[in-house]
């Protein structure tokens, strides 16, 4: 699951950037909270984690929040979004 929210206006296509979310976010465990705020050069984020029960299970692979992070900045910026480009994502 993952929410998606926009500090001020939000862009016109913001149903591709939600596309590309949901491609991203679809396999992995918990929950997100995306921010996206407008810099001067770009769209930055925060990313939010909240772990689910499977977390924890012996023998499941999983990426890191910081992991899942980078792969939205990617997927974004490889879909043409104007992703500020001398930012580098994290987990908030």
């Amino acid at each position: 699951m993952f929410i998606v929210k926009w500090a001020g206006r939000p862009p016109a296509d913001k149903e591709e950037w939600i596309t590309i979310l949901r491609d991203t976010l679809a396999s992995e465990l918990g929950s997100y909270r995306v921010v996206f705020n407008h810099s001067g050069t770009g769209w930055r984020f925060d990313l939010e984690w909240r772990a689910d029960d499977r977390a924890g299970d012996d023998g499941l692979i999983a990426n890191t929040p910081d992991s899942v992070a980078y792969n939205i900045y990617v997927n974004l910026a490889g879909g043409g979004k104007p992703i500020d480009p001398g930012w580098k994502p994290r987990d908030g």
